[in-house]
């Protein structure tokens, strides 16, 4: 990757905001950047999940705080950056990996779910954005990186609202990325194929209930269809974020789901 120099260096650990963050992957980024030393604030739904996650990233040396949070809520993201701040400052990174994946036939898939879908995929990144971009563009520095997907790059079956909401948080990291970087500010858009997560075990066991698969065979379905012939691990994709937060190379939108992953722009 090839990295350019950031435009107002700082000693300071930086400030970092992760979403989606009480398991999965968003647990394990939270892990990798605190193991780095970020002050970290950890935001999920289950404040229950939230202290479990909390004592698990604090095991790692790091400063972390967490707040409950629903992000399809439009004034969430302006209260995880108040806490944020409150607790440590003005944050200056923001991981939006909060997300849902339901899985169905398009003609049960409803507008609740394409609701859903787009508020935390895009608005939540798109509220994030708005409350910080005035700060950044200020110092000249700073980062907004996107957890998507190759569902944001093609198409799946059974994933019409996911499949829409990830083209739609690629597409809005291209915009910002067109827009800020001249600023200072980085964008990312980090795009793995199937995780192997909660998430999408759910999905397997959705495609199951069906009646015409076992979730173990959806799950290997799942695997089959990422160019690398297996799952991706969150490991993987916390080391693809710290890797990026750390060299801020050029580039926007960065596929993992090849042999050797790179910027697709």
């Amino acid at each position: 990757m090839a990295a350019r120099a950031m435009a107002t260096p700082s000693t300071a650990p930086p400030v970092t905001i992760v979403t989606g963050a009480s398991r999965g992957i968003g647990l394990g980024i939270a892990k990798e950047l605190g193991a780095l030393g970020h002050r970290l604030l950890l935001v999920a739904r289950d404040a229950a999940r939230l202290a479990t996650a909390q004592h698990e990233v604090a095991a790692t040396g790091a400063r972390v705080e967490t707040i409950a949070l629903d992000l399809r809520d439009e004034s969430a993201a302006a209260a995880a950056v108040a806490a944020a701040t409150h607790h440590f400052g003005t944050p200056t990174i923001v991981v939006n990996n909060a997300g849902t994946a339901p899985a169905d036939k398009v003609e049960n898939t409803t507008p609740a779910m394409l609701h859903d879908t787009f508020a935390l995929h895009v608005g939540a990144p798109l509220s994030f954005a708005r409350a910080l971009v005035p700060q950044m563009k200020a110092t000249g520095a700073g980062c907004l990186l996107h957890i998507a997907s190759t569902a944001g790059l093609r198409g799946y079956p059974f994933t019409s609202a996911y499949t829409a909401a990830k083209h739609g948080m690629v597409g809005l990291a291209r915009a910002l990325h067109a827009e800020l970087r001249p600023a200072g500010i980085d964008v990312y858009a980090i795009c793995p194929g199937f995780v192997d997560s909660d998430i999408t075990r759910a999905a397997a066991a959705a495609v199951a209930a069906r009646g015409k698969t076992t979730a173990e065979q959806a799950f290997l379905r799942m695997a089959a269809q990422n160019r690398i012939g297996r799952m991706h691990t969150p490991a993987e994709v916390a080391v693809a974020v710290a890797r990026l937060l750390q060299d801020r190379p050029a580039g926007c939108v960065y596929d993992l789901d090849r042999d050797e992953p790179a910027f697709v722009d």
